[in-house]
């Protein structure tokens, strides 16, 4: 079965943290126009082998996509999971190829040569920018009884499965679907500029059928 909810939250970025353990994040603190707080958690590092994500961004990005979002700073939005809207689909809608993406460590020493120091270049830009906007795809949860474990606003909210959601090995194979890929496009205004970031596991088959899930000739083995 697919995703329980899919959607867009668009919102303001606020602020962004870096967290280890053993499911590592990119933690990003974000708020609407009504002042609602979110978190986004994205990964950084897969569970399983190799554990490196595969990673896309497109600086410039140009897509009828763009025009299907919701207004700037709106909050969560649910999305239907088919063509013609704002719903991603990395492999029907011409979005981006695997090709295009490579493998990057969640953390390495130096700057700017892991995903977490190139997620924090593009999200540190749209803190710093009152007119940013991000839109973050994936999976919503909350609202919470309890304050965000993270950034500590209540009650606890946001977005989760940032990333391909499809072509799942078969530990996950149960949230595979189509058109409710995971994703984050960041619009600059001022600059009339968009940047999209793409994040899919190297587990995860490109070739899926028509419920998301890795078609035989091509899945990957366990």
């Amino acid at each position: 079965m697919p995703l329980a909810n899919y959607g867009v939250l668009s919102a303001h970025v606020l602020d962004a943290r870096r967290e280890t353990g053993d499911t590592p994040h990119y933690q990003i603190h974000l708020a609407d126009n009504d002042n609602r707080h979110y978190r986004a958690a994205v990964n950084v590092e897969s569970s399983q082998q190799p554990d490196e994500l595969l990673y896309l961004a497109i600086e410039h990005f140009q897509h009828p996509l763009t025009d299907a979002l919701p207004p700037a700073g709106t909050g969560w939005t649910d999305l239907a999971t088919q063509p013609g809207g704002a719903a991603l689909d990395y492999v029907r809608a011409d979005l981006l190829t695997r090709e295009q993406m490579r493998p990057v460590p969640p953390e390495a020493d130096g700057p700017d040569n892991d995903l977490a120091d190139f997620l924090d270049r593009h999200i540190r830009r749209a803190q710093q920018d009152p007119t940013a906007t991000a839109h973050l795809f994936g999976e919503p949860w909350g609202p919470e009884d309890t304050p965000d474990k993270i950034f500590g606003f209540t009650p606890g909210a946001g977005v989760h499965n940032i990333h391909m959601n499809q072509g799942n090995s078969r530990q996950f194979q149960d949230d595979d679907g189509t058109w409710q890929d995971g994703g984050l496009l960041l619009h600059f205004p001022d600059q009339n500029q968009w940047i999209a970031v793409f994040l899919a596991f190297q587990t995860q088959s490109w070739h899926t059928d028509d419920n998301g899930h890795a078609l035989p000739a091509v899945a990957t083995q366990h």
